[in-house]
């Protein structure tokens, strides 16, 4: 497994702090009835901001 700076772990808390359910973008779905669609900041986008993997964000968030 990789090791990870303490000082890394705090820059990743708290920027999954800051956005944690923000809504990404909206959009209209649907073929026979439309839909709004809403997309929410989340884990997949912390891992692609830092460039982990999503179980290292993972790991970073909740284990350590």
């Amino acid at each position: 497994m990789t090791k990870f700076s303490e000082e890394k772990i705090q820059e990743v808390k708290e920027f999954f702090k800051e956005n944690k359910g923000k809504v990404m973008s909206e959009e209209i779905t649907g073929i026979h009835i439309e839909r709004k669609t809403k997309r929410k900041f989340g884990i997949n986008d912390v891992a692609e901001h830092f460039g982990l993997t999503e179980s290292q964000a993972r790991r970073i968030l909740y284990v350590k």
